[in-house]
């Protein structure tokens, strides 16, 4: 059942598959209607002892069939099943496999049966069916054909006996003199669905592990009570939503990431090699970095897989073969905003200005593309060109965003005063919105507000802040505290009444935060209205407050700018020395812009 379905998925993908019944003492694959062949041929018994009988090597094609096609994805079954069902008993009984080993070189009969296999169907895969007990001919489907080999078991004390032998058989033919790794595969099949209070699976898994000598977690296939196993239903193509359709799945997963030749293992493997490096190496015929040299040789001509291979040699600083595998990739047909975008950043640490400038471009005229790209591409161009940031918001990869993803980009425009310039020319047009909800036009009034207020436009920025229709009472406290800020700004005096609203807001225990940022600006509310021991007491909290962010930024009111932890606390140092002092000192949004006594 394995077999079958991991035969069919595999098909399913579009691969070539060819299936082989070597589980001489239980066949029967061809009972599968999958897998039963368009005309009954002999199988892989009767090649054997037509060998036996004549010393020669039969043509294979005879005793290969072609089985009914499969999926959209152009995949092939293809099916050299046991033996004919008439003549099967008799023809076995025929075969001496330990004389055919011995005195009529079996060795190098199944080595020219691989190579016919290779070149009369072609095959991406060769799934064989074997027994993988103490039998003649396990052998030669455990050590001398396979590449993998996928052992299921039931974990109990049998199992475990009998796979010790068969595990050890097998990794000892990487030793002398045939130095032939084989990959190892281990699945716990029909295990109970069950909970496990008393540990008892845990401890046969870690048994297993011991003994067998691996590391990771078996597959697992789950007992699985259903009828539809008594018809042979094939649950990969019939029921692929069930539970056991993805447990065979992840078999293939398995199978087809060891298998540098397969595109979708290929990817699959890199996706996990920057993730779980013990997967990597375990029960692994080739490390790490072998294997991804192995990929990069299989797939010189597909873009998709040399971006990948790119992301990861940067993640391993090899920044240089990353740059390199960008270009093969771009070349090869790879041209997503993410690859230009990565060149973009490879050309601009080299130097090379104009092509980082171009491929950045090339990001922005794109559509439909996600927002923290768009971010990287505007980001890089207001650092390397100079552009009205009106530009920018024209683009193609702007205009395309959604409503959400255009908050989300605007809002991370706030780090300095080149970034409040995009952030205006971003929040404009959303605040213009004729069918914008009200919530989310109450925000993104907040938000702009914010920007002009960094730009030291505080005019622009009060008008947004006060609705003409509220009273200074009426306001809620985060419009109330940067109102007053913005008419400090504007006359370059507190206006003491709108201070003494956010004060009240924050006694009433309904807006209490003990962010960085909200603290800093109950410093400012508090010494506003005149009560000096308790906006100090903020400032002290607020300090505090700093060590939770764990190194990360904070917005600060003394600004309109989010900064570093050291900024910030500079910032309340500026604000306690005003306090101290008890003089008025100009907040660093107005000093930087020149808008004190300017009326902005």
């Amino acid at each position: 059942m394995a077999l079958v379905n991991t035969a069919v998925t595999l098909a399913l993908r579009g691969r070539r598959v060819l299936v082989v019944d070597f589980d001489v003492e239980a066949p029967g694959l061809d009972t599968f209607d999958v897998l039963r062949p368009r005309e009954e041929v002999p199988g892989i018994i009767d090649f054997v002892a037509e060998y036996v009988k004549s010393g020669k090597a039969p043509n294979v094609a005879g005793y290969i069939g072609d089985c009914s096609d499969i999926g959209q994805e152009g995949g092939k079954l293809w099916i050299m099943p046991s033996g004919r069902n008439d003549t099967y008993a008799a023809t076995l009984g025929q075969i001496d496999w330990v004389d055919l080993y011995e005195r009529r070189d079996g060795f190098v009969l199944f080595e020219d049966l691989r190579k016919q296999w290779s070149r009369t169907v072609q095959p991406d895969y060769v799934l064989i069916d074997s027994r993988t007990g103490h039998t003649d001919s396990s052998g030669i489907c455990t050590r001398q054909l396979p590449d993998s080999v996928v052992i299921l078991f039931f974990p109990n004390e049998q199992n475990l006996r009998g796979l010790t032998q068969v595990v050890r058989d097998i990794r000892a033919e990487a030793d002398e003199p045939r130095r032939k790794n084989i990959a190892l595969h281990f699945v716990m099949s029909n295990v109970p669905d069950l909970d496990d209070e008393d540990l008892i699976l845990k401890d046969k898994i870690s048994a297993f592990q011991k003994q067998l000598g691996f590391q990771r977690d078996p597959m697992v296939v789950h007992r699985y009570d259903s009828l539809s196993l008594l018809n042979q239903v094939v649950f990969a193509k019939d029921r692929p939503r069930s539970r056991l359709a993805h447990e065979y799945s992840d078999i293939v997963r398995e199978i087809s990431t060891r298998n540098w030749n397969d595109r979708d293992g290929a990817l699959e493997y890199i996706q996990r090699a920057g993730e779980r490096r013990r997967w990597l190496e375990d029960d692994s015929i080739l490390t790490r970095d072998e294997r991804l040299v192995k990929i990069e040789e299989g797939h010189r001509d597909d873009g998709e897989i040399l971006f990948r291979l790119a992301e990861l040699r940067e993640t391993d600083r090899q920044t240089e073969s990353a740059a390199q595998l960008i270009n093969q990739a771009i070349h090869h047909g790879y041209d997503r905003p993410e690859a230009f975008l990565k060149r973009s950043r490879f050309r601009a640490d080299n130097g090379e200005l104009d092509g980082a400038v171009e491929d950045a471009w090339r990001v922005l005229a794109s559509e439909h593309i996600a927002a923290p790209m768009v971010r990287e591409a505007i980001w890089r161009l207001v650092r390397l060109e100079k552009r009205e940031p009106q530009r920018f918001v024209e683009s193609n990869a702007v205009a395309s965003l959604d409503l959400n993803g255009k908050f989300w980009l605007a809002g991370t425009f706030n780090r300095s005063r080149d970034d409040l310039l995009i952030a205006v020319a971003l929040w404009e047009p959303i605040v213009a919105l004729s069918d914008l909800r009200p919530d989310m036009r109450k925000r993104a009034r907040r938000c702009l507000g914010l920007s002009y207020m960094g730009l030291g436009r505080c005019a622009a920025a009060a008008a947004l802040f006060r609705d003409t229709e509220l009273e200074v009472a009426e306001m809620e406290i985060v419009e109330a505290f940067n109102y007053g800020m913005a008419l400090w700004g504007i006359d370059g005096a507190i206006d003491r009444e709108t201070f003494i609203r956010v004060v009240e807001i924050d006694q009433s225990g309904e807006e209490n935060e003990e962010t960085a940022n909200y603290l800093q600006c109950m410093v400012i509310a508090y010494w506003a209205v005149g009560e000096t021991d308790k906006a100090v007491d903020h400032a002290n909290r607020a300090k505090r407050a700093l060590t939770a962010l764990g190194g990360r930024s904070e917005f600060s009111c003394w600004r309109y700018l989010q900064v570093s932890m050291s900024t910030f606390e500079r910032d309340l140092d500026e604000i306690l020395v005003m306090i101290e002092n008890n003089e008025l000192r100009t907040p660093r949004f107005m000093a930087e812009t020149g808008t004190a006594a300017l009326g902005c």
